[in-house]
């Protein structure tokens, strides 16, 4: 049975009234209690790579991509999860291209999200850690990383290899750099693949406060490691993933 991370009595502490509380309830009742899913952990990875939960006061949620139809893909599973819809609008923040947000304007929900681990804010100037419901369950985990790879990962066709990628601040590279010791202990304990040494970029100065920021980068380069991550975490490509299978055997 599928552990409850979310109750009524959780989400009570949210609220400064018992009215407002109350008043939520007469609505939004039947969200609760939430349990762990598959589903769920693999939306944690989509708003923690290419999402941003508003906390205090808005409690809403975006999830930003340059397809539509990923976007609509992802309301969908919103719906379908929640009974909760959003909207899609262009997004206005984006230096490097045309993209569009999917916005859910729903204090509850975002709330739930929030005390089961979703980070708030810009999640490069903040910490945060793969929560340990995701962790402990071994298919929770392998929708996780499958989640997060599409939206922080990458392939070199060439080598071949698969990377993730996130960037910090530089006070906060440690606990960057704890995030990704997550994901390469985890990646070895629930399938013994074995991950290149975290790595962190030079320093840039990108940021409008004229914050230093590094990327931190994990990669997946042996043969037989690369095989097994391409086979074990759902990629999300089958094409792509065939294209990288046979760059390995011609390289063998």
């Amino acid at each position: 049975m599928d552990k409850i991370l979310v109750s009524k009595e959780d989400i009570r502490q949210f609220y400064i009234t018992e009215r407002g509380f109350n008043s939520m309830l007469k609505k939004y009742a039947y969200l609760f209690p939430i349990k762990g899913s598959k589903e769920l952990a693999g939306l944690v990875a989509d708003i923690m790579g290419d999402g941003n939960l508003q906390g205090y006061p808005k409690w809403r949620f975006d999830f930003c991509s340059k397809s539509k139809e990923t976007l609509n893909i992802f309301g969908e599973k919103i719906y379908s999860n929640f009974n909760i819809k959003g909207k899609i609008r262009n997004c206005t923040t984006n230096i490097f291209g045309v993209s569009y947000l999917y916005g859910v304007n729903c204090k509850p929900l975002s709330k739930s999200l929030y005390y089961i681990g979703v980070p708030s804010g810009e999640k490069v100037t903040q910490g945060f850690k793969i929560p340990n419901w995701i962790l402990e369950d071994k298919e929770y985990f392998r929708e996780f990383i499958s989640r997060l790879f599409i939206c922080e990962g990458s392939v070199d066709y060439s080598a071949p290899f698969v990377k993730f990628g996130m960037s910090k601040i530089i006070p906060l590279l440690n606990d960057g750099f704890y995030f990704f010791n997550q994901i390469k202990d985890n990646l070895l304990f629930h399938f013994n693949i074995k991950t290149m040494r975290i790595y962190s970029e030079k320093p840039r100065k990108t940021r409008k406060d004229n914050q230093l920021t590094s990327r931190i980068i994990l990669k997946i380069k042996r043969q037989s490691e690369l095989i097994k991550f391409l086979n074990e975490i759902n990629y999300p490509n089958e094409d792509n993933k065939q294209k990288i299978l046979s760059k390995i055997k011609r390289n063998t």
